[in-house]
């Protein structure tokens, strides 16, 4: 294929996603449209409407509403009687998923033929899977594994032929934020140049051997801080997994609480009920008392200007 392409994007936000849609329209082509999988699409961009403030190119809002694509939920893929005709209907030539959970069934792959491709963050055919980051940081592998592949869709998850990888060691002492903004630039290297390739035919993909791969599926347990946490693994949970808002308190009520940092050890343990205020979080961890802070709109607010300041101090935001 040559000449310019247009894309329909499947995502559910973030750097990886945004920073793989500013490479992709800075080469030339555009975008039919971008389908968000979920019920509220308006929260996933909460962030990255602020950020875009700042660092245009880094927000898929700001560059949805420079380059005029649409923003869009959809309905599950596998049941919607009507996606071909609305495919159809957007003209695109190419399908990216970039960030999603949505599973892209085959009568939709077949639309692209050869030219519906994923953005996965991991190092394949390793930590395959729903959300690979977390299981890698998990696992004590992220430093190993921790990249962004570029490979072509197929019907199993995350098998298809590799057109290009980008090795990204988390480094646990700059945090996962600054782990987002490597992956993301390194999403955009592979847009810019293994994918104009690939889709001109000019790079042949290579297929995977998933019999030395791995498939890590991160449960909700493993996320959650519960009294049988002592505090240090507590605050080694919130400092590596709570930025993305992956880490939760559940209350003995059986509430869910979304966390955004660890405060302090508070003390010897009380052998008492948790205290959940509007703001902190105060209960019994395995060996001492310990403190949390719930994330909240100022907390978002707060990462988003730690997120501006890595882009800033590191990268160009172009």
């Amino acid at each position: 294929m040559t000449g310019f392409m247009k894309a329909l994007v499947l995502t559910s936000g973030g750097l990886v996603a945004a920073k793989t849609l500013s490479a992709w329209l800075s080469t030339g082509n555009s975008v039919a449209a971008l389908w968000v999988g979920s019920k509220d699409p308006q929260r996933i961009l909460q962030r990255d409407r602020t950020l875009g403030i700042a660092a245009p190119s880094w927000s898929i809002s700001a560059l949805a509403r420079h380059h005029k694509f649409p923003v869009q939920q959809n309905p599950k893929l596998s049941t919607w009687t009507e996606v071909a005709t609305a495919i159809q209907y957007l003209g695109a030539d190419v399908l990216i998923t970039a960030m999603t959970h949505q599973i892209v069934p085959e009568n939709i792959l077949a639309l692209f033929s050869g030219r519906a491709v994923n953005f996965h963050p991991a190092i394949l055919p390793y930590y395959r899977g729903p959300n690979p980051r977390a299981g890698m940081i998990l696992d004590g592998k992220a430093d190993r594994y921790g990249g962004i592949t570029l490979h072509c869709l197929s019907r199993g998850i995350d098998e298809g032929d590799i057109i290009g990888i980008r090795k990204v060691p988390y480094d646990a002492n700059r945090g996962f934020i600054h782990w987002d903004v490597c992956l993301a630039r390194a999403a955009g290297d592979l847009v810019q140049n293994d994918l104009q390739s690939y889709l001109k035919g000019t790079l042949r993909p290579q297929a995977q051997n998933t019999e030395e791969g791995s498939y890590r599926k991160v449960s909700e347990n493993e996320k959650t801080l519960s009294a049988e946490h002592s505090a240090s693994r507590t605050k080694w949970l919130c400092d590596h997994l709570a930025a993305p808002g992956w880490v939760s308190f559940r209350s003995r009520s059986a509430k869910k609480y979304v966390v955004s940092h660890f405060i302090r050890r508070v003390g010897p343990r009380l052998f008492d009920s948790e205290k959940v205020g509007r703001i902190t979080i105060e209960f019994d961890a395995a060996d001492a008392r310990v403190s949390i802070l719930r994330r909240g709109t100022w907390t978002l607010l707060w990462q988003t200007v730690m997120y501006w300041v890595v882009i800033a101090r590191t990268y160009r935001t172009q």
